[in-house]
């Protein structure tokens, strides 16, 4: 660990959750906008400090920030599979659409 990684982890993050943000609505987009723009800051203030990476709270931190960093693009990964599955369902509502009206016409 060096006195980087809280503001590269930071600014990781921060990227996720403006992903998570544009994927997502409601309250939901607006609290990850909000991370967002808090994380960001915290980002450019960890790059001013000079900050001791051999404390306890540091690695804490660190360790959170990578705990949430790992959850957010679970979560993209799961919105992204949902997304997968809507449009599968999607394209088999189509397809069973042309194929009833296709035997319609067999049947007339």
């Amino acid at each position: 660990m060096d006195s980087h990684d809280l503001a590269e982890l930071l600014t990781g993050l921060a990227s996720r959750l403006n992903n998570l943000m544009v994927d997502t609505s409601g309250a939901v987009s607006r609290q990850c906008s909000d991370l967002q723009e808090t994380l960001t800051g915290q980002a450019l203030a960890a790059i001013a400090k000079d900050l001791d990476h051999a404390t306890a709270q540091y690695a804490a931190a660190v360790n959170a920030l990578t705990a949430a960093t790992q959850e957010a693009d679970a979560a993209t990964a799961a919105l992204d599979q949902t997304a997968r599955s809507i449009e599968a369902v999607a394209k088999v509502v189509k397809f069973a659409g042309q194929a009833s009206a296709l035997a319609a016409g067999v049947l007339a």
